[in-house]
């Protein structure tokens, strides 16, 4: 498996910015930014409409107050009457009453406006009017009239109007947005700078000393130096740093056990080596004892024969193990019926008092290597075998079933000796456990039949045993 390197860091000043913004940290305080910029806005729109209409009611106030000081019997100078329009920031202002129009307040002065004024009628006027007419004004250009129409506050009557210049409201929203703005704005990048602050020291520094351990780690996974931060907190970030530095301890651990795995390894086929030729020599001597006249010295040269086959079948076993040799399965289309009574044939050669019998499902074809096929059926009806022979069982028989279910082909090989001991059924295909080591087995069939099974997308399991005897399940694919 090929690693892909990580992207080198930047160096200078540049290269700092540029690790700060591809970083976790720079990816947050970029949405921080984007966040406070947004609530700015949100609040920001609303604010200014409201400031707005505000402003346009106030001097309609301020203009009814200057018309009931020009009712009918109070003698006011026209001096003062300039000055109540003054202040009320206004040109004309106007009563509809029953359906006519009055004149309450007119500037002399101001003269016919140079294009039609634009009005504002808050009479009957929408949430979303109001939003437009305040944008309205803000990017309005210069020299605009405006008429607003609003109902009376002080006085009866169906509406007042008031006529006005639009610079004075324009340049009292500018200020308005100025101040807004940037008051907002400090007040926001003070709560933002506190969030972004807390979220770096509670989230963005505990992921930044994990990723770099994970980076150091990868690197030299056997530096036990390398110590993986262990936080007590409950949430993800806590138990992702306990999960890494459990991990990390297992891989160093299963690394030690690994290296030193390979050396007793290279040691046993050493061994091995030297023990098949000692054995050679000792098979040798068991052969020329064989042909003594002495009944009781041919008797002991049998069992010395027997005890030196199995010592070497053990080293022979144990070196192809080792080697992991086996080559890759070919599937291919195997007819189950024919392959399965092949495997018997063999299986069962120096067991003649057990018999076979197959129930298996007619045309049932799987896909399996052939080979390989055979050495897993032909292992299993052997165990099966050697777990009946010699033992007072009625009948001594293999039972072999196989089906189709689904996409799947079973089979199953089925005894009936005295099952599997229990405290073997747990690491029965573990290498080197036998479960009849009376028979002289080295304990590696299971384990190189369930290698050879996986191996072609299938699985070997022992599904039932005890005193009435074990069944063994091959699944494979259906062909």
């Amino acid at each position: 498996m090929t690693l892909t390197p990580p992207p080198a860091r930047r160096v200078g000043l540049w290269g700092a910015f540029r690790n700060f913004t591809d970083g976790l940290a720079g990816r947050l305080l970029a949405l921080t930014a984007v966040i406070v910029l947004a609530i700015e806005i949100c609040v920001f729109v609303p604010a200014l409409a409201r400031y707005h209409e505000d402003w346009l009611r106030e001097r309609i106030n301020l203009a009814q107050i200057a018309a009931l000081a020009l009712e009918p019997g109070n003698d006011i100078a026209d001096a003062l009457e300039d000055q109540l329009l003054t202040n009320a920031e206004v040109q004309h202002v106007a009563l509809q009453r029953e359906g006519e129009r009055v004149l309450l307040l007119g500037d002399p002065n101001a003269g016919p406006p140079a294009t039609p004024p634009v009005t504002y009628d808050y009479t009957n006027a929408t949430s979303w009017q109001r939003f437009s007419w305040a944008y309205q004004t803000f990017f309005a250009p210069p020299g605009r009239i405006l008429r607003v129409l609003a109902k009376p506050r002080f006085e009866t009557g169906e509406c007042i109007e008031v006529v006005l210049r639009e610079a004075a409201l324009k340049r009292a929203m500018e200020i308005y947005a100025w101040n807004f703005l940037w008051a907002s704005t400090l007040i926001l990048a003070a709560a933002a700078a506190l969030i972004y602050g807390m979220l770096t020291v509670g989230f963005v520094r505990p992921m930044g000393e994990l990723t770099e351990a994970i980076e150091r780690f990868r690197d030299r996974p056997e530096d036990v130096s390398i110590a993986f931060p262990r936080s007590r907190g409950v949430d993800e970030i806590g138990r992702a740093q306990r999960a890494a530095a459990d991990m990390a301890e297992q891989v160093r651990n299963s690394m030690r056990q690994k290296d030193r795995l390979a050396a007793l390894g290279a040691a046993v086929a050493r061994i091995g080596h030297d023990l098949r030729n000692m054995l050679s020599t000792a098979q040798l001597v068991a052969d020329h004892l064989s042909k003594s006249e002495d009944p009781d010295v041919q008797r002991q040269a049998q069992r010395l024969e027997r005890t030196i086959a199995r010592a070497s079948g053990l080293a022979t076993g144990t070196l192809k193990y080792g080697r992991a040799d086996e080559k890759a399965p070919e599937l291919q289309r195997v007819e189950v019926a024919p392959a399965i009574a092949d495997a018997a044939e063999d299986g069962l050669v120096g067991f003649d008092d057990i018999s076979y019998r197959p129930q298996i499902e007619s045309g049932l074809a799987c896909a399996a290597d052939p080979e390989h096929l055979h050495r897993i059926v032909t292992n299993l009806i052997r165990n099966a075998a050697q777990a009946m022979h010699q033992k007072s069982i009625r009948p001594k028989e293999v039972i072999v079933r196989a089906a189709r279910f689904d996409t799947r082909c079973e089979i199953e090989v089925m005894d009936h000796g005295p099952g599997v001991r229990e405290n073997l059924r747990d690491r029965l295909f573990e290498p080197f456990i036998s479960a009849a080591p009376e028979a002289g087995g080295t304990g590696l069939g299971l384990a190189i039949a369930r290698e050879l099974t996986r191996a072609m997308g299938g699985e070997l399991e022992l599904t039932r045993t005890g005193a009435e005897g074990s069944t063994f399940k091959i699944t494979l694919p259906a062909a």
